[in-house]
């Protein structure tokens, strides 16, 4: 339970039970002090009448009294005299000859044991109120008031039960309706929370409404802020980055046209050369077979930097026969290793800017899966329909962390996706790694 709702719901509830037990408190408090006064002040009053009859106190302490003299105190109105509770015992010297109780209603409910071992251990019942009474047939009588246990007892626990009972329910209501309340006060801040996690996946075209609550609002409009300066950044850093790509693309083609042009040619040259000084019968043939030999190697090697900065079949044959060369070479190089293609749908439809693009981000998959793994059969599948989905899987193990490659790398891979408005996803898949590419035509 960590949320913001149930954790203000517990705590008014927790509160509220506070209340609870406070009133409960108060409630005996008030109890035991009320027991306490209605005590000295019956012990007051019954002192004061009895001696005020001093034919009662005879008959009470042994003197000669008329028979209706007892009769009177058995007639004394209790309500004016003795309080609800409260019990009078009258005699001489601490021998009480006469008690009598106020009147009390019994209730139907019995306190339970704790509840009569809570009020021994507080002191609910206060202590007994004890007056002398001085009178002409006795010098040394007295007038006792005290509470009856059962009876403050039994009341304490009805005015404690129906209050407990009462403040409980008011607790339990009050966090109840404080939690709807608190609901729909907070119920913006899930559509908020919505929208940050869109930001957080990339989605900045998402726009907050207008809310009740200034503070929501506030923050939606400042949401609003957030995701219109990230949404022109990303446009400013795609277009950046198509620009840069499209740039590096023409200084490539440039390089490799020059490297042609010039370079192969003066090779060819060469080798021309080497082959009449070989074929001259002179005693320097047999350097000239060796200058042969290495203008056939930096030859070879020239074919396979061109190849890299401009694919040649790219050009004069299409995508579809690209990515055959591409994956030909890489069967060549590592004949130990399984390599499979997989085409589908119409790659005429391609545009050529794209279908550069998916020869490049083809080609860099190809090197991260045998540079960062040691895999058997590595496979390419490129699906051309509404969408582009280029997929190039490996079984050369679970890789945690794929740190990005020389040139273009990972980071080259996401920024020329990012650009083309794609989506680019690296996970592990099986006994490997499966690079994953879904773009939009």
């Amino acid at each position: 339970m960590r949320g913001l709702l149930p954790q203000l719901v517990m705590r008014v509830l927790a509160a509220g039970l506070v209340s609870v037990f406070l009133g409960a408190a108060w409630v005996l408090w008030v109890t035991a002090d009320a027991a306490r006064e209605d005590a000295h002040i019956t012990a007051e009053r019954v002192a004061q009448a009895i001696a005020a009859r001093p034919d009662f106190m005879g008959l009470a302490f042994g003197g000669v009294a008329p028979v209706p003299a007892f009769r009177d105190w058995q007639s004394f109105p209790r309500w004016t005299l003795i309080a609800p509770g409260i019990c009078v015992e009258f005699g001489a010297d601490q021998r009480p000859d006469h008690r009598r109780c106020g009147s009390y209603v019994a209730t139907d409910t019995e306190p339970p044991q704790w509840f009569s071992r809570l009020a021994d251990r507080i002191g609910l019942v206060p202590a007994p109120v004890t007056l002398p009474v001085r009178t002409r047939y006795a010098s040394n009588a007295q007038v006792t008031a005290f509470a009856d246990p059962e009876v403050i007892i039994a009341g304490a626990w009805e005015r404690t039960g129906d209050l407990m009972r009462m403040a409980l329910g008011m607790a339990v209501g009050g966090a109840l309706l404080t939690g709807l309340l608190v609901a729909r006060l907070l119920s913006p801040f899930q559509t908020i929370l919505r929208g940050i996690e869109r930001l957080q996946s990339g989605d900045f075209s998402t726009r907050q409404q207008r809310q009740r609550v200034e503070e929501f609002d506030q923050l939606s409009l400042a949401l609003n802020d957030t995701a219109n300066a990230l949404q022109e950044a990303r446009d400013t850093r795609t277009e950046l980055t198509r620009q840069l790509f499209t740039v590096q693309e023409s200084e490539r083609r440039a390089l490799a046209r020059e490297l042609h042009d010039e370079f192969g040619q003066c090779l060819t040259a060469t080798r021309a050369l080497a082959t009449a000084v070989a074929q001259s019968g002179e005693p320097t043939a047999s350097d000239g077979v060796r200058i042969a030999e290495i203008s056939a190697q930096m030859m070879d090697s020239l074919r396979g930097e061109l190849s890299r900065l401009r694919p040649p079949d790219l050009d004069e044959l299409g995508l579809d026969a690209a990515l055959q060369r591409l994956v030909a070479g890489w069967r060549g190089r590592l004949p130990a290793v399984r390599f499979t293609l997989d085409l589908a749908g119409d790659l005429n439809t391609v545009t050529d800017d794209l279908a550069l693009s998916l020869y490049r981000i083809a080609q860099e998959c190809l090197t991260n899966s045998i540079r960062h793994g040691s895999p058997k059969t590595v496979s390419v599948r490129l699906e051309a329909g509404q969408e582009i989905a280029l997929t190039v899987s490996d079984d050369g193990g679970v890789r945690a962390d794929v740190p990005d490659g020389d040139g273009y790398g990972l980071l080259g891979i996401r920024e020329r996706v990012n650009a083309l408005g794609g989506s680019f996803t690296l996970a592990p898949f099986n006994d490997g790694m499966r690079a994953s590419v879904h773009l939009s035509r």
